[in-house]
């Protein structure tokens, strides 16, 4: 589908995900797995469900975002293999961790490669340990591709069946999931996969909810804007 109005711009995501200690042959660093990508959608189509899943290295201290980056770009001349890695934070029991999120891997062995190219990068992680499923919040920050197909309403060019609508405000995860919980059984539209975004633009913060779901169609998404807007103006 050809763009109709091309937005580019970077922000951030927030989700709520089931994750664990990814098992791989080295005890040297910590990095968690996505047990379950997109939880609230049950279709067929789930980009992570093929291959390994989105990947958490874990770092031992928060670095800033230019650090990874350019970190990042020095790995991937040395790693041949196509992969997405971005800075990002996972609430561990609790406990904020700064991690770098890694997806597209298709063979276990590239995480050790990762782990030891990184470290000569300059990026070191927490030692690893075994840890069992548990809810974790995640935030990244990560770079956009958009097409504004309506107003407020923008669908995903890097990634399939992933669109954005605008809300009007910052909201806490916590109001999030409970709008999000309470509307479910109440809409047509309800097999999709939520998550809470902001877009920095040079008019300031854009406050959006993203949704995962196969296909997505302006028309489904602008009643779940609506939904979601008269929850919003409901509870806040």
């Amino acid at each position: 589908m050809k763009p109709q109005n091309l937005f580019e711009t970077v922000g951030t995501i927030s989700k709520n995900e089931l994750l664990a200690s990814f098992d791989y042959e080295t005890d040297k660093a910590l990095v968690l797995e996505t047990l379950q990508p997109y939880p609230g959608y049950h279709g067929t189509t789930v980009p992570d469900s093929l291959g390994i899943n989105s990947l958490f290295f874990v770092t031992n201290k928060k670095y800033s975002g230019e650090t990874i980056i350019r970190a990042t770009m020095e790995v991937k001349k040395k790693f041949e293999p196509t992969f997405d890695a971005v800075p990002g934070i996972i609430t561990v029991f609790n406990n904020p961790e700064p991690c770098i999120r890694v997806k597209h891997l298709t063979k276990i062995d590239d995480v050790e490669i990762l782990v030891k190219l990184y470290r000569e990068a300059g990026i070191d992680f927490l030692k690893s340990k075994k840890i069992a499923p548990f809810d974790g919040l995640i935030k990244i920050r990560k770079y956009f591709t958009l097409d504004i197909v309506d107003e407020g309403i923008y669908f995903d060019l890097d990634v399939p069946h992933i669109a954005y609508f605008e809300v009007p405000g910052q909201l806490s995860w916590h109001v999030f999931a409970k709008i999000t919980l309470s509307l479910r059984p109440n809409v047509y539209y309800n097999d999709f996969d939520a998550a809470l975004g902001v877009f920095f633009t040079k008019k300031g913060v854009v406050d959006v909810v993203r949704i995962f779901h196969e296909p997505v169609e302006v028309k489904d998404i602008k009643y779940l804007q609506k939904k979601y807007l008269e929850e919003i103006s409901r509870v806040m």
